[in-house]
This record gives structure tokens, C-alpha cells and sequence, in this order.
């Protein structure tokens, strides 16, 4: 909108046909003969002032798209261009009488550059609206990754000023935390032979034997183990089992003679945990 403003505008300076109404150049007897010299002819026919007009539109050599080369070839294709716009529209449009030229500028030209500035206000202050909306987003996130840092900090610091804690195992043992991985405890009876624990576990560790029951068209589950010596923990069997049959619990004492006693079947995995809060041959002990 701003550009066919500037357009209509600057054609109109030119004061050229149909915007020639101070002079009237072009209906004077002998034309340009009759007030300027053949030297200026030579331009002037060309109709210089449209010339420098057109040279407004040309590319802006800091874009970085073009060289300076096709800059200049560029510059002159657009000025021809809107010189023969112009030329056109002195052929085309008859010459404009004073109230129509008022009308044309009072009425169309001014209001519509007064709506575009305020067009373009409006978006400006949208624009900066979403700044400062963006700046106060991210001040925000700054305080709080800030803050996030700060507590992860001073819990490090917390840990390295704690002193040394010295367990007199196997009087003495920690109480583990509510999060603590240890031996997992199966339910036999909650156990549909999905086999979803093989498929998840890192090692395929769980052995799922089971039978299909042709008659219900149900699987039996026949035998569940799970080789602590090689289960690295991780928690997926439980996370994903879809009935809950499996959990973590907090015993840690898995030691012994033979590797083989790692390997925990469906009786082994039943066995429910003791816990050493309710064991009063020992001293439970708790580091913050």
C-alpha cells in the first residue's frame, strides 16, 4: 500500500501528464521549444524527472544476493520498467482537473497512508508487545534454570561437607531409599506368560516357561527365573509389566558360594523381603 502511495506520488511531482496542472507543459504552443533550450530537449523528452523517480526502486546493495554486476543491470531493468509505467500512464489517463487532483489526494491518498501508518503502528507495538513477552519468557526461564542449578549445587556441597559414616556390617545396615533397586519380587499368581519382561530386558534375562491351554485358549505359566548374577537392574521388567506382577524391593544380599544359587526361580522370586527396620538383631542407620 505504502509503495502505490509513493508511486501515485511521486508521478504526481514529476507534474508530467495527467499531474501537469501548475505549468501545462504539455498544451503550451511548440511544447518544450517555447521555455527550454534544445540542449535540455534532449533529456527532457525522456522526461528526466521520471527517470531519477524510477531509480528509487532500485536493489539494495546490502542484501548480499547479487553482485555488484548484476546490481547494476538489475537497477536499470526495474528504472526502465517504472519509466514505462509512467509513459503508459501519460498515454493512457487524460490530464486531471484541479478537483479531481484534490480529491485524488485528500480523499484516496491521504487517508490510506494514515491507515497504513496506523496499520503499521499497530503491528510495531504487536512486534514489541511479543519482545517484551519473550524477554519477560526468558528472564523467567533464566530465574528458574538459575534456581535449578543452585539446588543441584548446594546439595553436592551438602554431600561433600558430610562425614565419613562408618557401617559396622552386619550389626549395623543402612536403610535404603524409597527408590532403592534391589532383588525383585515375583507374584506367580498375577502372571498372564505375556513374556513382555523377555522383550524389554536389555539381556532377554527372564525365562518364561508356559503352556497354552487349547480348551480356554489361555497360556499357563509353568516356571518364572530371573540370574541375579547377570541382571544389571535396570527396572523395565517392572515398568512395563502390564499386571503388575513384579516389583523392586529393597534386599541387597544376594552373596554366596555358588553362582548358580543366583539364579531365583518362581519360589525364590515369591519369597517376601524382611525388612531391616523390623530386624531387631541389627542398628538401621540413616545418612541425609
Amino acid at each position: 500500500m505504502g509503495f502505490i502511495v509513493f508511486l501515485i506520488s511521486s508521478l504526481a511531482e514529476c507534474e508530467r501528464l495527467p499531474f501537469d496542472l501548475p505549468e501545462a507543459e504539455e498544451e503550451l504552443v511548440a511544447g518544450y521549444q517555447t521555455e527550454y533550450s534544445v540542449l535540455y530537449l534532449g533529456g527532457s523528452n525522456i522526461s528526466i524527472p521520471y527517470i531519477f523517480v524510477s531509480e528509487f526502486f532500485e536493489i539494495n546493495k546490502t542484501y548480499g544476493v547479487f553482485g555488484t554486476t548484476i546490481d547494476l543491470f538489475i537497477t536499470l531493468a526495474k528504472s526502465y520498467f517504472f519509466l514505462f509505467v509512467s509513459i503508459i500512464t501519460r498515454w493512457s489517463l487524460p490530464r486531471l482537473r484541479m478537483d479531481q487532483l484534490l480529491n485524488l489526494g485528500w480523499k484516496f491518498l491521504l487517508p490510506i497512508s494514515l491507515e497504513r501508518n496506523k496499520t503499521k503502528l499497530f503491528i510495531d507495538i504487536y512486534d514489541m508487545f511479543l519482545m517484551v513477552t519473550g524477554f519477560m519468557n526468558y528472564g523467567q526461564q533464566t530465574v528458574r534454570a538459575a534456581r535449578y542449578i543452585g539446588q543441584s549445587f548446594m546439595i553436592i556441597l551438602s554431600h561433600a561437607n558430610r562425614l565419613p559414616v562408618t557401617i559396622q556390617y552386619p550389626y549395623e545396615k543402612l536403610i535404603t531409599s524409597e527408590r532403592f533397586r534391589g532383588r525383585i519380587h515375583f507374584e506367580f499368581d498375577k502372571c498372564i506368560a505375556c513374556e513382555v519382561c523377555v522383550r524389554v530386558c536389555p539381556i532377554d534375562l527372564p525365562v518364561v516357561d508356559w503352556k497354552m491351554e487349547t480348551d480356554i485358549r489361555k497360556k499357563r505359566l509353568l516356571n518364572y527365573s530371573i540370574d541375579f548374577g547377570i541382571c544389571i537392574f535396570c527396572g523395565n521388567c517392572i515398568e512395563y509389566c502390564p499386571t503388575n506382577c513384579l516389583s523392586m524391593t529393597e534386599e541387597y544380599e544376594l552373596s554366596t558360594y555358588d553362582r548358580h544359587e543366583l539364579n531365583y526361580n518362581q519360589i525364590a522370586l515369591g519369597r517376601l523381603p524382611m525388612s531391616i527396620i523390623d530386624d531387631y538383631t541389627i542398628r538401621t542407620i540413616q545418612i541425609k
